[in-house]
Parts: C-alpha cells; sequence; structure tokens
C-alpha cells in the first residue's frame, strides 16, 4: 500500500540531495565576491594604517629642526671666529660641539624616516592599484557570479517543482507525517532507511514485527530512537 509513496520518498530525498550541491555552488559564487569585497576593506585600512605611519614619522617637525640647529651652527661658527679671548674660543667650540652632536643624531634620524617615507609611499602606491584593478574586477566577477547563480536557481526552482509533485503523491497520512518530521529534523535528514532492522541514520535496531510491516508496505513506521521517518530499503527495488 504505502510502497509506491515511498518510492516517491526516495526519489524526494535525492532531489533534495542535489539541490544542496547546487546551493553550496550558489555559496560558492557569492563567497568570491565576499572574499574579494574582505581583501578590499582590509587593503584600504592597510592604506589609512600607512598613511598615520607615515604622519607619525614628522619628517617636516625634523626637517625644521634641523634647519634651526643648522642656522645656530653657523651662527655659533661667525661667533667663534670674532672671539677675542681663549675663554671665549674654547665656550664657543664647547656650543658648536654641542650642536654638532644634536645635529648628526636629528639629521640620522631624518635619512632613517625619509627613507621609511619611500617605503611606505611604495606600499600605498602597490595597495591603490590593487584597489583601483580590484574595483574592475569586482564588477566583472558580479556579473559571472550572477548569471552563474540564475543558472543554479533555474535547476533548483525546477527540482522544487519535481518534488512538489511527488509530495503531492504521497498517501495523505504519510505526506503529513514527512511534513510534520521535516519540520522537525531540519536541517537534519527527515528520513532513514531500514537496513538489516538497523536504523540508516542513527543504527538503533527495531523489532521484527515492525521490520515485516514495513517492508510490506502496510505500515508507516518511525525510527523509536531518532524519530526519523523509516524507508524500507526494498522500496528501492520494487
Amino acid at each position: 500500500m504505502f510502497l509506491p509513496s515511498f518510492r516517491h520518498l526516495i526519489e524526494i530525498e535525492a532531489l533534495k540531495k542535489q539541490n544542496q550541491q547546487n546551493e553550496q555552488q550558489i555559496s560558492s559564487e557569492n563567497k568570491r565576491i565576499c572574499d574579494l569585497g574582505d581583501r578590499r576593506t582590509k587593503t584600504q585600512l592597510q592604506i589609512e594604517t600607512l598613511i598615520l605611519d607615515e604622519k607619525n614619522l614628522n619628517l617636516s617637525t625634523n626637517q625644521q629642526q634641523i634647519e634651526i640647529l643648522q642656522a645656530r651652527f653657523k651662527k655659533l661658527n661667525s661667533q667663534l671666529a670674532l672671539a677675542v679671548t681663549e675663554k671665549e674660543q674654547i665656550a664657543f667650540e664647547g656650543q658648536i660641539a654641542i650642536v654638532q652632536t644634536e645635529l648628526a643624531a636629528l639629521e640620522n634620524i631624518y635619512f632613517i624616516n625619509l627613507e621609511r617615507s619611500e617605503e611606505i609611499e611604495s606600499e600605498i602606491a602597490d595597495k591603490k592599484e590593487f584597489l583601483y584593478g580590484s574595483l574592475l574586477s569586482l564588477e566583472t566577477i558580479k556579473t559571472e557570479v550572477a548569471h552563474n547563480i540564475s543558472l543554479e536557481q533555474k535547476i533548483i526552482d525546477d527540482r522544487n517543482l519535481r518534488i512538489l509533485a511527488l509530495t503531492d503523491q504521497l498517501l495523505p497520512g504519510l505526506k503529513s507525517l514527512y511534513l510534520e518530521i521535516e519540520k522537525k529534523m531540519l536541517p537534519k535528514k527527515a528520513v532513514s532507511y531500514l537496513i538489516d532492522k538497523k536504523c540508516s541514520e542513527c543504527h538503533m535496531q527495531v523489532d521484527s514485527i515492525l521490520k515485516n510491516s514495513l517492508e510490506e508496505g502496510r505500515t508507516i513506521e518511525s525510527c523509536p530512537t531518532c524519530s526519523r521517518l523509516l524507508i524500507p530499503e526494498t522500496a528501492k527495488i520494487y
């Protein structure tokens, strides 16, 4: 009595499994856009960090400090040339030595930072080039993805029509029970096969009376353990 409906259920479950594969493909297509979008966002944040790093190098401030010391160094040398006593000469020479030391240290920092600034500007240029190129790629990918998803969705929609037709062909009692169990079990499978008196999903054993009644298509049975709707393995070969 129920064997034809069991066969419909077998086909329904097979079609749903195929739909899952298409849905995974749709997710994969969407991931292409998300991945590139994430890379672009990450790159933009890296650019902002690099700009901040370059600002923190304080090149303009360092340059101003160097110019001030250079002017002081020049002035001290002029004063040294005008010094009259040995004491004045020693005093100016001491100040000049201090300024020279400070100037050398500042110039060393400046040139190190200048080199780092050039590296940062190069990195920023590369990342901006990626953003520009990836923007063009993103538009192309979006077009491809939309087309591919449309094809996958068409396949799913066609299968769903077949699933709906098969579901309507189930005997009323089996149909209502199947839909009820499916709702409760989502996203897990709603059905399992009875193989050698065992549920194919939870692997628990059932009694012989249930097995015989199910295989002969006389009753509808659920697994006493996992509550899935049981389909006799014999339904595959009828």
